[in-house]
């Protein structure tokens, strides 16, 4: 099997969202419950807790237990479409990074989609801002 390029990663990423807009929705609340309450670090391995605790099941998420990468994606996405996710939401440099991720979204989700930052990076700067995007 051959390693996926970053474009493979965000396309897969993208059809995963497409094809579970409800689920994507509810790990995005559960990541903006998070940020509310003020915890700094809302990663992969979080969000099982976080749904239970609010007894949210998220079992068809299954995948991103085993998927590293499909969470990295998809948290880019959060934080780009809201990027107030940016202060529980954290990031490593990732080969996804050189991929023009609004684009992709545009492409494979939808081409009306409006983000309130380009990146992951725009959205941790408007954090660090206060801006009123991140608000």
């Amino acid at each position: 099997m051959s390693a996926q390029t970053p474009r493979d990663k965000v396309d897969r990423a993208c059809l995963w969202i497409r094809e579970n807009p409800a689920l994507f929705r509810k790990i995005m609340h559960l990541a903006h419950i998070e940020a509310e309450r003020g915890n700094g670090s809302f990663q992969r391995d979080n969000i099982y807790d976080a749904a239970r605790r609010r007894g949210i099941p998220i079992t068809d998420a299954r995948e991103l237990r085993r998927d590293h990468n499909l969470y990295s994606v998809l948290s880019r996405y959060m934080v780009m479409l809201r990027p107030k996710l940016a202060r529980c939401i954290n990031f490593r440099k990732s080969d996804v990074d050189e991929i023009d991720l609004v684009e992709r979204w545009h492409e494979i989700v939808n081409p009306s989609t409006f983000f309130l930052a380009d990146t992951w990076k725009d959205a941790k700067s408007a954090v660090e801002a206060e801006d009123a995007s991140a608000s």
